[in-house]
């Protein structure tokens, strides 16, 4: 093969090489962008180890409140609201009155919330939505916790504002 030739498949095959690096590192920026700005993006800061109480399968009959329940105890002031979602996700907008517990923080965070889950309410749990099971998991945990009047809200932050509900942020 004459000289010429094999120089220019050397820097076609160079171009190549770079061009496919280039189109992995636009694809691995945009993918790590994407996550930091998600609010369930994956933590990356450290290995994800997932919380105990997710090693068994949530309570099958776990008691749920529907929307009229719900908002009939919320209007009595009769129930204990705990979003299940990261922070992030609950300061951008969750239901009115509500506390945050996320799950995998809720050992940390359960000392701070013990006077209002012990005040004779009915604590009612919620998560994403219908599919998230993070709210059974928190209403599991409750309960293994000894609190023994609890429900979870299945259809979740998006059944609330499917339903055309207010949201509250904090910051």
């Amino acid at each position: 093969m004459p000289y010429h030739i094999h120089l220019i498949m050397k820097k076609q095959l160079v171009k190549l090489i770079a061009e496919t690096g280039m189109i992995l590192a636009v694809s691995l920026a945009a993918a790590l962008g994407v996550n930091l700005f998600r609010d369930n993006g994956l933590p990356l800061n450290r290995a994800y180890i997932p919380p105990e109480t997710t090693a068994a399968a949530p309570v099958a009959n776990l008691p749920e409140i529907d929307m009229d329940t719900l908002k009939a105890l919320m209007d009595g002031r009769m129930v204990v609201l705990l979003d299940a979602r990261a922070a992030k996700m609950y300061h951008s907008g969750h239901i009115p009155g509500a506390r945050n517990l996320p799950l995998g923080d809720q050992s940390a965070i359960y000392p701070d919330l013990n006077e209002i889950l012990n005040s004779g309410n009915t604590i009612v749990t919620y998560c994403i939505d219908s599919e998230c099971l993070d709210s059974s998991f928190l209403a599991q945990w409750l309960m293994a916790q000894g609190h023994s009047d609890v429900m979870v809200f299945r259809p979740g932050m998006k059944g609330w504002l499917d339903a055309g509900n207010p949201v509250e942020i904090s910051r």
